[in-house]
């Protein structure tokens, strides 16, 4: 009886055992990204607009008159969100003088550009707008163009190159993930006379406005970089509430040792008044204690109503006056375990009348701190009505 107490105790204290689990939000550093690998980041695009070539003026053109269509292809890749390159071609035809047809035209070159959007506010890749500047350099060729004698046409000829320097500036406007929209306006330079006629600033040019489209392939954007001494300092914080918990838990553990120590003692005494009275063949001395469990006035096990059962023959067959006690711990109110007490003399009680004794008398105690363990206080007492 006394064993089952104490089992009833231990299972009480592991249910109310609860394990916390933190999630830990990884911080980051302001305006900065992890790079990504080779293969991500790339881009590819078109573009079409106009060319305004720059060269030689004669018999008073403007340089509208050396306007013509132009087309631009590049791929390209961005290493950083503020810096990245690409290689382009810019082409179809110019008119480098009034005189002249529309010629075939070739400008292939390789840019540096930045992003000025990022590089002065920070990556943001839900961006609408972004600047972008580039510079490069590269080669550029068109079809000469040659006198036919007797006629005074113009036909075309040979290749003629030159070294070109390409700038510009882009506006990207964010369609998707994938896809922008780019306005590009870019200027050129030449070697002095690629328009056929010598001139006199030392360079010939060209200005470029077109709007186009580019996708972006393979992984877009960039990872947020770890703020590493942020993330120590989580991490330490959290090291040092594992420890603080830890050290709880032992006093928690050692309370529970000091519990123990407690109930073992008290139950050797009962054990011991148990074993003393189990022997005596005097009925009037013995007492009956019935355990519940806490705020309980069930009858908690076969065993418990059987012993009562017991108790009931033995007073029967002496003819003797029965009186049952009800008590409880001291947790709650005073009215609530008057009320919780006389339940469970109540339910000792319609055991008793049940194996055959009727006159029964019933004491209500409630609240008793008899036993250091509240457990042992949670019974009702069976004994002989003197």
């Amino acid at each position: 009886m006394i064993s089952l107490a104490i089992a009833a105790i231990a299972m009480f204290s592991t249910a109310n055992a609860q394990e916390t689990v933190s999630e830990v939000v990884v911080p980051t550093k302001k305006n900065s990204v992890v790079t990504n690998s080779f293969g991500s980041n790339w881009f590819l695009g078109v573009n079409g607009g106009v060319n305004i070539y720059n060269g030689v003026f004669m018999n008073g053109e403007s340089a509208f008159d050396h306007l013509s269509p132009a087309l631009n292809v590049y791929v390209g890749k961005w290493h950083t969100p503020g810096f990245g390159w690409r290689v382009a071609y810019q082409g179809l035809n110019i008119q480098t003088y009034e005189e002249f047809d529309h010629t075939m035209f070739m400008n292939f070159h390789f840019d540096a550009m930045f992003n000025l959007s990022n590089l002065f506010c920070g990556y943001r890749e839900e961006r609408i707008w972004n600047v972008i500047a580039y510079v490069g350099a590269g080669w550029a060729g068109r079809e000469a163009m040659n006198h036919e004698k007797g006629t005074g046409r113009m036909t075309s000829g040979d290749i003629t190159g030159s070294l070109s320097a390409n700038y510009g500036l882009i506006n990207k406007f964010r369609v998707s993930k994938h896809w922008d929209i780019n306005l590009e306006l870019a200027g050129a330079f030449f070697r002095n006379g690629f328009s056929g006629v010598p001139g006199q600033s030392g360079h010939d040019m060209m200005w470029s406005a077109n709007v186009g489209v580019a996708y972006k392939f393979n992984k877009v954007g960039w990872e947020p970089a770890t703020d590493v001494p942020a993330l120590q300092a989580i991490y330490a914080a959290a090291l040092a509430e594992l420890a603080s918990d830890l050290q709880d838990a032992q006093a928690e553990n050692n309370k529970l040792k000091n519990d123990y120590k407690a109930l073992k003692n008290d139950y050797d005494k009962l054990n011991n008044a148990y074993n003393e009275l189990k022997n005596k063949p005097n009925f009037l001395d013995v007492k009956e204690s019935i355990f519940f469990a806490f705020g309980s006035s069930k009858i908690a096990s076969k065993k418990e109503q059987m012993n009562i059962e017991a108790y009931a023959k033995a007073a029967a067959e002496a003819g003797v006056k029965l009186r049952v006690i009800g008590y409880t711990d001291v947790i709650g109110t005073d009215e609530y375990n008057k009320g919780l007490a006389a339940d469970r003399a109540n339910a000792v009680v319609e055991v008793l009348k049940a194996a055959g004794v009727q006159d029964v008398e019933v004491v209500v105690v409630g609240e008793s701190e008899e036993y250091s363990n509240k457990y042992l206080n949670r019974r009702a007492v069976i004994e002989v009505a003197k």
